[in-house]
């Protein structure tokens, strides 16, 4: 797997990073993104950067934790559903042998 060196730009700091070339525009994105968010952070709190460095990652580890577990939840509620629509299925089958 080749890397190739992507620059992105976080609280006007330039950062050269080290990726896959098909993970190159994933990365400028994710820069974008937490450069948003610290800003953000930063503006409204008025804290030096370290400060806001780890407000903006726990507020996004929340956002990443609260994610996983509604992904988790839709899983299982998709996992019911699916085990009731067998049920009901199975039901109408045994209903439509007893009406013959």
């Amino acid at each position: 797997m080749s890397k190739e060196t992507t620059t992105v730009k976080i609280l006007g700091v330039s950062y050269k990073i080290a990726c896959p070339p098909e993970e190159s525009e994933e990365v400028k994105k994710a820069a974008i993104f937490l450069d948003n968010k610290l800003s953000e952070v930063k503006e409204a709190s008025g804290l030096d950067e370290k400060r806001a460095a780890i407000i903006t990652a726990l507020n996004i580890s929340n956002e990443y934790l609260k994610n996983l577990s509604d992904v988790s939840r839709d899983e299982s509620i998709n996992q019911g559903l699916d085990n009731l629509t067998l049920e009901v299925k199975k039901q109408l089958k045994s209903l439509s042998f007893k009406a013959q």
